[in-house]
């Protein structure tokens, strides 16, 4: 490291899980790039003081964010760009003459990941736990992507009835629905998509039940950390399809290496 080697941050809260800083630091040694990735653990009641501090850092370029900031970082950014405005969330910001840029390859990155595993997207049926700041990146993408339909399953009522508000009225050939969290149906759904931040915990509860989904059915887990959820192991243990948290991360590098200037 050089006195003037770029800074990127990883900001979350916890921060065990993630995986971005390693990923990205290697690659820059990789690329013979002058600049590192470092975790930064910021609970959301400092967010204001971490923001208004590292506008000052000459040397701090920019940042990945992740749980459980994305949604909350949206008021201190001086430009969104058209990835965040639709998702509502925000999951990398770069710093430029001390303005905050948002942006968010979630969606995008999680639609790379499946068809850089030749998964099919167009004309099939995704249902989706947790519209969180992924999770709405996540709907926004597949339903550009020309998925046929899209179910939305959310704890809390008024949110899951405002995003599937919006998502219609983008115009898109989805077909969206809404079910209810607790009594859901994703027997006929192709994919089924853990969203939440549940796998994070070390508890054995399950955001869904695997054996509810058709046994060609795909299931996803977002969560990079650990790579096998205790939901994966349920997808492996009843001969479910699976697709790893890790693949929406890593098809973000190309995106996020172009939005930095850095290749």
């Amino acid at each position: 490291m050089k006195a003037n080697t770029k800074i990127f941050g990883c900001i979350a809260d916890p921060i065990n899980h993630v995986k971005a800083p390693t990923l990205f630091t290697k690659l820059f040694q990789e690329k013979n790039i002058n600049a590192i990735m470092i975790p930064i653990n910021v609970s959301s009641e400092n967010l204001e003081f971490f923001f208004s501090g590292v506008k000052s850092i000459k040397n701090f370029v920019g940042m990945t964010v992740t749980i459980p900031h994305k949604m909350n970082v949206l008021k201190y950014c001086d430009h969104l760009e058209k990835e965040a405005i639709y998702a509502q969330s925000v999951n990398w910001i770069k710093i430029e003459n001390k303005q905050i840029i948002g942006t968010n390859f979630d969606g995008i990155g999680f639609v790379h990941g499946l068809k850089n595993k030749n998964l099919i997207i167009e004309n099939k049926d995704f249902a989706i736990f947790g519209i969180g700041g992924a999770g709405a990146s996540i709907c926004y993408s597949l339903i550009k992507a020309k998925a046929r339909k899209l179910k939305l399953i959310n704890r809390n009522s008024d949110k899951l009835n405002l995003l599937a508000k919006k998502l219609k009225n983008l115009k898109f050939n989805t077909e969206i629905l809404i079910d209810d969290f607790k009594n859901y149906d994703i027997s006929e759904y192709d994919y089924v998509i853990n969203a939440t931040s549940l796998g994070l915990k070390k508890n054995k509860d399950l955001i869904f039940d695997v054996k509810k989904t058709k046994v060609d059915c795909t299931v996803i887990d977002i969560v990079m950390d650990p790579e096998e959820t205790i939901l994966i192991k349920e997808a492996i243990k009843y001969n479910r399809n699976y697709h790893l948290g890790k693949n929406m991360l890593v098809s973000q590098i190309n995106l996020a290496g172009k939005f930095f200037n850095l290749w």
